[in-house]
C-alpha cells in the first residue's frame, strides 16, 4: 500500500497551517484570524480613508468658494455692461437730438 500525500502539501509545497491561513483569506476570513499584519493594513487604510475624505471636504470647500467668486465675478461684469450700455443709450440719444437741431438748423438756413 502506497502512503498518499495531501495534495496540497506535494503540490504547492505548502504546511498544512499556511494552507488553511491562506485558504482562509481567500475565502473572506473573519477579523479573529488576522494576523499583525493585517491589522496594520487595515488601520493604514482606515488613516488614508480619514486623510482623503478630509482632502475631498477642503476639496469641496476650495470649489464652493471659487463658485461664489465666478458667481460675483459675472454679476460685476453684469453691471458693468449694463451701465455701459445705459451710457452708450444716453449718448446715442444726445446724439439723434443733436441731429434733430442740425437738420432744424440747416432748415432755416434755406
Amino acid at each position: 500500500m502506497e502512503l498518499k500525500l495531501p495534495i496540497r502539501g506535494s503540490v504547492y509545497d505548502y504546511l498544512e497551517k499556511t494552507y488553511q491561513k491562506k485558504k482562509s483569506w481567500y475565502c473572506g476570513s473573519s477579523s479573529s484570524s488576522f494576523d499583525g499584519r493585517d491589522r496594520e493594513t487595515i488601520s493604514a487604510m482606515e488613516s488614508k480613508i480619514a486623510y482623503l475624505n478630509a482632502e475631498l471636504a477642503g476639496v469641496a470647500e476650495r470649489e464652493k468658494k471659487r463658485e461664489e467668486r465666478e458667481k460675483k465675478r459675472e454679476e460685476e461684469i453684469a453691471a458693468a455692461k449694463e451701465v455701459e450700455n445705459k451710457s452708450s443709450d444716453e449718448s446715442d440719444q444726445e446724439g439723434d437730438e443733436n441731429d434733430k437741431s442740425d437738420k432744424e438748423s440747416e432748415g432755416d438756413e434755406e
